[in-house]
């Protein structure tokens, strides 16, 4: 009943807001896949963290199809009302009643004109769309189990505290969501976010974004603004379709609680032009945390950084081969060494149509342990898959 509602208010938003003079555009996108995937079980023993038997499963996919809704109404003056709505759906589900996974992308609401523009709502999280967004990896199609950024991956582990978010009450640390934590690549979207965008100054545009959670105090100790980031970027155009792109950001804020504190930083730099992409990102902080039940405090240091390549060939440049890889470290104080994953993949995609376009990529994860004696923890998948955009 709820997925026929939201499909029937996006249908019925797209039939009568253009009587009342807005433009309102319905668009989505279904994306399947056959994946064949590996990914190997640990656990915490007395000798270190170790691998456990696993198979290789296959599996046919949502690699994270989507609908929406987005538009805006004239306010006169260069002025104007702008709103979007998106929600990612699994088209695949199996069980209808517990598997269909509908779930709000974006719910934004704004205003713009020659002065910029300011939105609310659900959105993209700035800061990750400064060390992803226009990215040789975020053209992979399979999604984030093909290949996710090493810098977002940093960052997660940065705004989370990874070493100790998953402490126990006793102390002690819950292994198996320590070892999920490092590998994540989160916040990708934020709720509850006010940001301003500039408008563009000749290739240049800058962003600042807050949040405030009140669900978040009195853990967090703050009393209003719970997150922020400042972000920046510049395109210059070198002609021939040929663009150079270069984007710096930073974040700072306490979102899991005990009085942590979270800041990092991240640059991005990259080219591109009908033929051609290069793209280099990288992020680095830190994540001081108050431990449970004691008076002091631990520090965790994490960074990644990302190289792609990606070349187009054939009629229209429909034809694309793209390549991948990524490291990502964490280091928790009093700790020996450092936690690092390391991701590479490669892909190739053949566009049907200027919507349609299938692929087959493959990835592949490494995660190797601070703690002696540990094993690596070794993943990968294949994907075939087919995406049309409307």
């Amino acid at each position: 009943m709820m997925k026929k509602s939201i499909f029937a208010v996006a249908v019925a938003s797209v039939l009568t807001l253009g009587a009342a003079q807005a433009e309102t555009v319905l668009y989505g996108s279904i994306r399947y896949d056959y994946e064949s995937k590996k990914v190997q079980k640990m656990d915490d023993s007395e000798k270190g963290i170790k691998r456990l038997t696993s198979n290789r499963v296959s599996n046919l996919n949502d690699a994270g199809s989507r609908i929406g809704l987005k538009g805006s109404e004239d306010l006169g003056n260069n002025n104007a009302v702008i709103y979007n709505l998106e929600w990612g759906f699994d088209g695949m589900a199996q069980d209808e009643k517990n598997d269909s996974k509908w779930n709000t992308r974006k719910a934004i609401l704004g205003l713009t004109g020659d002065w910029g523009t300011i939105t609310a709502g659900r959105q993209d999280n700035p800061f990750k769309v400064t060390i992803v967004d226009d990215s040789v990896i975020d053209g992979f199609n399979g999604g984030s189990y093909i290949f996710s950024s090493a810098a977002q991956r940093a960052m997660t582990t940065i705004l989370t505290g990874a070493g100790n978010a998953y402490l126990n009450e006793d102390g002690s640390n819950d292994e198996e969501a320590y070892i999920d934590s490092i590998t994540k690549a989160d916040f990708s979207r934020v709720g509850k976010v006010i940001a301003y965008t500039t408008p563009d100054f000749a290739g240049f545009q800058a962003n600042a974004a807050i949040m405030m959670d009140s669900n978040l105090y009195p853990a967090n100790g703050e009393k209003n603004i719970d997150l922020w980031t400042l972000n920046a970027k510049y395109a210059y155009d070198l002609g021939a379709n040929g663009t150079i792109l270069a984007k710096a950001g930073y974040i700072q804020g306490k979102v899991s609680g005990n009085k942590n504190k979270s800041k990092a930083w991240g640059l991005f730099l990259g080219y591109s032009q009908d033929a051609f992409a290069v793209t280099a990102s990288y992020a680095d902080g830190n994540y001081k945390d108050k431990l449970i039940n004691t008076d002091e405090s631990s520090k965790e240091k994490s960074k990644g950084w990302d190289v792609g390549a990606s070349f187009s060939f054939g009629p229209n440049y429909f034809s694309t081969v793209r390549a991948a890889y990524g490291e990502n470290q964490l280091k928790v104080a009093n700790q020996e060494g450092k936690d690092k994953v390391k991701s590479w993949a490669v892909g190739f995609e053949q566009k049907l149509s200027t919507r349609t376009r299938a692929w087959v990529e493959y990835g592949a994860e490494e995660t190797k342990f601070a703690e002696k004696g540990s094993d690596k923890k070794k993943d990968n998948v294949v994907s075939i898959g087919m995406r049309h955009d409307f």
